[in-house]
């Protein structure tokens, strides 16, 4: 038995053919969807990449306990558990999140890993003197136009650089048996680089400053600003899908193509531009960037072409894999295998996901509800871990150590007692100009208002939502600082 999984970062599904896109060229995510089966209801866990990431691995939900951070000592972890069951396993991956504090230990579950360098501000070029930067709109940074410079032909960037590598191993691999390669290409995550052949696609003819990197703000810039930068996040997805297209090509090549299980997700979208907003992070979690694509081509293209309505989660990834190499899911996972999705609609009656912090969501498939917290500085919070590696690239601070405390307080670390930090929580709000939504909470219809534009009132389902909301929280163990923070009574 076989799996690729591959992992594109920041894919938005309403640019996918596959999830009705006219304009944006992805034949190979279209194959894969003619060939799989394409899930129409699924949605983010944990933001951003990291908690994703630890989500994709573990099936558990990480934003209940912590934002970013490594994968812990007491984590069950998909490639740990396979290789319990002599699967072999191997990640290639140009995301250099991986390799930075707060990203510790995910690769190295996996019997053999390759990272390839130049991603957004991955310290590889090494050049002290600083260079000059054009006159640019957004963000560029000195060390990313450093790795730029290592990158001027298409086979030389990164993306293309992992996918030809996952060529490579599937060519020396392919007759054996019993192996998952984990492709993860950071594109198309900002800044939206690629080759300039593939923006003339889409008849980009942008002659302003350089601009491929919007800052994670508010928009300020003009509408033609704006179309430059989606015809630029357009022409690096396909320069992705184009590359990816070459390792399902070579699996067809090698006749192992309808023996393999592949899975295509990705870890969130992005705003460009709705709502008045670039990226993400900052603003309440519309469905540009939680509601995302998943794909899952079957060993012989079982279902193919099957749609599923389901509500499904990044955390069904890892029990799914499992299932397909029948190896059992570990105790206190929360996600569940989708591999017999096809033949049955039953699904969770509803999905909790967010950022560690921030506001707590919940969906239903058809309503939305964004719980926001009650207090004005986002709190009580606390960040639960073995490992005080307080976010992307950064210890907590010395002005928190006599604050710490430890214990034990769940179930699924095994006893492992745990540093208890004080965080602070952000209240997120509509628009920058406007007031924090402190104990104010948005509820909306997403069939019958797609864009989320009007809220709407409807206390009965907002106390329905806010029930479910604690039943999640029991359910994750969570702790008090969590009800607290958000105005709900414990179950």
């Amino acid at each position: 038995m076989k799996c690729v999984f591959i992992v594109l970062d920041t894919v938005r599904r309403d640019y996918l053919s596959a999830y009705g896109n006219d304009w944006v060229n992805t034949p190979t995510i279209s194959r894969l969807a003619s060939e799989g089966i394409t899930f129409d209801n699924h949605w983010v866990g944990s933001l951003p990449c990291m908690p994703a990431r630890r989500e994709f691995m573990t099936g558990r939900y990480n934003f209940i306990y912590r934002g970013w951070g490594p994968i812990e000592p007491y984590d069950d972890t998909m490639p740990t558990e396979l290789r319990k069951h002599n699967v072999f396993t191997h990640i290639l991956t140009d995301h250099d999140h991986y390799f930075e504090l707060g990203g510790e230990n995910y690769h190295t579950a996996f019997n053999t890993w390759e990272f390839f360098r130049g991603q957004e501000n991955d310290p590889w070029g090494s050049l002290i003197d600083r260079m000059a930067l054009p006159q640019h709109l957004g963000q560029l940074s000195q060390q990313n136009w450093r790795n730029r410079q290592l990158q001027q032909k298409e086979e030389e960037f990164s993306g293309p650089r992992t996918a030809q590598a996952a060529v490579e191993w599937i060519n020396a691999n392919k007759d054996s048996d019993d192996w998952l390669i984990q492709v993860e290409i950071f594109d198309p995550h900002e800044p939206f680089y690629c080759t300039d052949k593939y923006r003339e696609m889409y008849n980009d003819t942008w002659d302003g400053p350089h601009f491929d990197w919007p800052s994670y703000d508010e928009v300020h810039e003009s509408p033609e600003a704006i179309a430059h930068i989606r015809k630029c996040y357009a022409g690096l997805l396909t320069m992705t899908d184009h590359w990816i297209g070459k390792i399902i090509d070579t699996l067809e090549e090698n006749d192992i193509l309808d023996d393999t299980l592949i899975i295509f997700t990705t870890d969130h979208g992005t705003m460009l531009a709705e709502h008045d907003y670039w990226m993400k992070n900052i603003m309440p979690m519309y469905n540009e960037i939680v509601r995302i694509p998943l794909i899952i081509r079957l060993p012989g293209r079982q279902n193919a072409g099957q749609r599923v309505d389901s509500l499904t989660q990044t955390i069904d990834i890892m029990p799914t894999i499992l299932d397909h190499f029948a190896c059992p899911s570990p105790p206190h996972v929360h996600g569940h295998s989708l591999l017999q999705a096809a033949e049955t609609e039953r699904g969770r009656m509803d999905a909790i996901f967010g950022y560690f912090g921030i506001a707590l969501n919940i969906t239903d498939g058809r309503y939305v509800y964004m719980r926001n917290p009650v207090n004005e500085d986002g709190g009580p919070l606390y960040a639960y871990t073995a490992m005080p590696t307080g976010g992307l690239n950064k210890w907590y601070t010395r002005k928190v150590y006599d604050k710490v405390e430890m214990g034990r307080y769940f179930g699924h670390t095994y006893n492992l007692p745990l540093y208890k930090i004080p965080e602070e929580g952000k209240v997120p709000r509509h628009h920058p100009d406007e007031p924090a939504f402190i104990d104010r909470h948005q509820l909306y219809d997403i069939v019958t208002d797609p864009q989320q534009k009007f809220p709407i009132p409807d206390p009965e389902r907002e106390e329905h939502f806010i029930s479910r909301i604690s039943a999640h929280l029991h359910a994750c163990e969570a702790q008090e600082d969590q009800y607290l923070r958000l105005g709900i009574e414990p179950r």
